[in-house]
C-alpha cells in the first residue's frame, strides 16, 4: 500500500511539473577540505580554513569533557567554538576575519565554568592566504 501511494504522489509532482523526491540515506559526515591547517593535541584537533575563515574542531576523547577552540586575531577579536559532544565528528563554524590579518588558536577542554586541558597556542596564520604571518609573499 505504502509502494502504491509513493508511485501516486510521484505521479502526480511529474504530471504536475513537480520535482520526484525520493529519500536518500543520511548524508556523510563533514569534515575539513584538504589545505586546512591543522592543530592536534591528545583531546583534541582543530582546523583552520583560510578560504572563507572558518575553523573546524573535534572531541578526541569521549571523556564528558568538551573541546573547545580558543580563536584569536591580532586586531583583537576573541572567538570561540565547541566540538559536538562525546567525541561525536566535526563542526564548522564560520568566521568573517579581516583581510591581510593573523589568526591563532588553541584547544580547551570544558565542562561548565571548569577547565581541564589547555593546549598551547599555535601559530599565527594569514586571513588572506594560510601561510605563517610574516611569510606572506
Amino acid at each position: 500500500m505504502l509502494r502504491f501511494a509513493a508511485a501516486v504522489v510521484t505521479f502526480a509532482l511529474v504530471t504536475l511539473g513537480g520535482a520526484a523526491v525520493t529519500a536518500t540515506p543520511a548524508a556523510a559526515a563533514i569534515s575539513p577540505p584538504s589545505g586546512c591547517r591543522y592543530f592536534t593535541t591528545d583531546f583534541g584537533q582543530t582546523c583552520y580554513e583560510w578560504e572563507g575563515d572558518d575553523q573546524w574542531v573535534r572531541d578526541l576523547d569521549a571523556n564528558g569533557w568538551t573541546t573547545i577552540v580558543e580563536v584569536e586575531t591580532n586586531y583583537g577579536k576573541f572567538r570561540e567554538c565547541d566540538a559536538p559532544a562525546s567525541a561525536d565528528g566535526w563542526r564548522e563554524c564560520g568566521y568573517d576575519h579581516e583581510e591581510k590579518k593573523c589568526v591563532r588558536f588553541r584547544l580547551v577542554e570544558r565542562k561548565g565554568v571548569s577547565t581541564n586541558r589547555i593546549s598551547v597556542w599555535s601559530l599565527f596564520y594569514s586571513t588572506s592566504t594560510g601561510n605563517e604571518c610574516g611569510f606572506d609573499t
